[in-house]
């Protein structure tokens, strides 16, 4: 274990309180690995004061101590990996690490603190190549973390930026995995056809239509209220 990584676990065990008996957290992240009853602004405090002591650490040490986390035997260390890269904005990590690293996590929280974002427009557009493969390459993985990765990761990015490159691809992989059913999928389908409506309204419209019959019925309620009435949610009084 990474001296930073042993360090790290130990102020999130004394942080971390019993659990709610009432409340089933393992089947609420969708992962039933060892969790820590900790909150998550409690967690990012954790990774701003650490990133406050460490911020002259080198990427390869801080490459190291996410790797470490990311091996972690519980899904916080796991999850607490994705809050500390956020908070280390200076270090620009390597795309292909998300390989590695996505082969370790399960459940919509642990994919999303580890990929939302985590990159923006501007980083995946200078170096575009090597993104659209990966991303593309995850779409078509047998993982199903690394196929709702492929369209968390451009959530955010699309949502900042109207460049065509970002929303084909978003659309491409949208229409690879709109067949799936399960809510890892289908949730990240609607999510990322919300995110894009601020630059692509119309091609999300024509999309839905042309797409009605096989797309989840959640992306399409969901995304259609986002149209509309500018949320997922909408209920008439």
């Amino acid at each position: 274990m990474n001296k930073h990584h042993e360090g790290l676990l130990k102020i999130i065990k004394k942080n971390s309180g019993k659990p709610d008996k009432d409340f089933d957290i393992q089947k609420y992240h969708g992962s039933r690995e060892l969790m820590y009853w900790i909150s998550i602004p409690t967690l990012r405090k954790i990774a701003k004061e650490w990133k406050s002591k460490n911020n002259g650490i080198s990427l390869k040490e801080f490459v190291s101590v996410l790797d470490s986390l990311n091996k972690g035997e519980s899904y916080t260390e796991k999850a607490f990996a994705g809050m500390l890269q956020k908070s280390m904005k200076k270090h620009k990590l390597d795309p292909l690490l998300y390989d590695k690293w996505l082969e370790n996590v399960h459940g919509w929280a642990c994919i999303d603190s580890l990929c939302q974002s985590s990159f923006s427009a501007e980083d995946l557009l200078s170096e575009w190549n090597k993104w659209k493969k990966l991303l593309v390459d995850f779409s078509k993985s047998k993982n199903i973390s690394k196929r709702r990765a492929s369209l968390v990761f451009l959530t955010t990015p699309v949502s900042q930026s109207a460049d065509k490159r970002l929303s084909d691809l978003a659309f491409e992989n949208i229409d690879r995995l709109k067949h799936e059913k399960d809510i890892l999928i289908t949730k990240a389908i609607s999510w990322i056809l919300r995110s894009l409506v601020k630059h692509h309204k119309k091609e999300v419209s024509k999309y839905l239509e042309d797409s009605k019959e096989s797309l989840p019925k959640i992306a399409i309620r969901e995304t259609k209220n986002k149209i509309t009435y500018g949320i997922k949610s909408y209920k008439k009084k």
